[in-house]
């Protein structure tokens, strides 16, 4: 048997100089540029971040006792919490306003909850919406232990404007707190 055929290999020879010397028509290129040179690709823009309708909602009502959705597995993938917990706990990281907006909505998270002296969950998450390059960290308790409950301890962000140290020097008032060139306030 011969895979080889000479007058396949010619015809798709053919093909591939045919279509590498088609002429495209093409702007001139711009001073400077190197005669010959594919124009640089347009910077791709980051997609725009969406802000949940929630930013602009009213603080839930106060539910005693707090009815908290018990799909863990839900939760846990809201939030990006780790699929194993190590007594009872697994932690988060880089939650944002809609993810922390989902949490509440779903009631995985009661907007009053306050981990030691950190603000109330819903201090936190309006803070995230005035403020979107900052995210929380935080915790999730496991549906087998009786305080089941999700937590933030940590708001964070790569880097700090103007803006948003003065805010977050107002916000992180009871937080041990770091502005040097970004943010980070945890409450233990």
């Amino acid at each position: 048997m011969r895979l080889w055929r000479p007058g396949l290999v010619l015809g798709v020879i053919g093909a591939l100089a045919l279509t590498a010397c088609t002429v495209r028509e093409t702007s001139p290129p711009a001073a400077g540029s190197p005669v010959g040179q594919p124009p640089a690709p347009a910077p791709a823009s980051a997609p725009a971040a969406t802000r949940p309708a929630l930013c602009d909602g009213s603080q839930p009502a106060e539910q005693t006792p707090f009815p908290f959705n018990r799909d863990s597995g839900r939760r846990d993938t809201i939030a990006g919490a780790g699929a194993r917990y190590l007594g009872g706990i697994s932690y988060f990281e880089d939650l944002d306003a809609a993810e922390l907006a989902a949490l509440l909505d779903e009631k995985f998270i009661d907007p009053r909850d306050q981990q030691n002296l950190a603000p109330s969950a819903w201090a936190i998450f309006r803070f995230l919406c005035e403020h979107p390059t900052v995210r929380a960290m935080g915790y999730v308790v496991s549906p087998d232990r009786g305080d089941y409950r999700t937590s933030i301890t940590t708001v964070y962000a790569p880097r700090v404007d103007a803006g948003l140290r003065a805010d977050a020097q107002a916000f992180c008032v009871d937080a041990e707190a770091t502005f040097d060139g970004h943010l980070e306030c945890f409450w233990d």
